[in-house]
């Protein structure tokens, strides 16, 4: 039979109540993990979308602005992506097209060019009326 002398048996119990502790903690964690997760994946997705429509509609309006002006007139749109993305414009709408999201704009200018552009994040986009049309160019940083 063994005594305790109060000091050897109380050290081990406030080790096993400090491990059962930590194991309740990790496994807590672990439980919530994935949750936290998918809330971080969707707020970035969110974030993406955001950025995709506010370049969409700049340059739609970069677009208005210049078509409705006329020749010698430009406008600078400062695009801010979280990634690789194109940029293009069919008919009177402007399209932003990245990983995961696809955002449209719609302009007033009867008749805007046709472009296609691949902006890797941040870029400059240069929109001027030259020649009778409206051109579009990439300014990377």
């Amino acid at each position: 039979m063994r005594v305790c002398d109060g000091c050897g048996c109380a050290r081990a119990q406030v080790s096993l109540e400090f491990l059962v502790l930590v194991a309740a903690f990790l496994a807590f964690l672990a439980a919530w993990m994935p949750v936290i997760s998918r809330i971080n994946a969707d707020a970035g997705k969110g974030i993406a979308e955001m950025q995709a429509r506010e370049t969409a509609s700049g340059l739609a309006a970069a677009l208005d602005d210049v078509c409705m002006l006329g020749e010698g007139n430009v406008r600078m749109v400062d695009v801010k992506l979280a990634g690789p993305a194109d940029v293009e414009g069919r008919g009177k709408r402007v399209f932003v097209v990245g990983k995961g999201y696809a955002v449209a704009a719609d302009m007033l200018c009867s008749s805007g060019p046709d472009f296609r552009l691949h902006v890797d994040g941040n870029a400059r986009i240069r929109v001027y009326a030259q020649e009778g049309g409206v051109k579009v160019e990439l300014i990377n940083y």
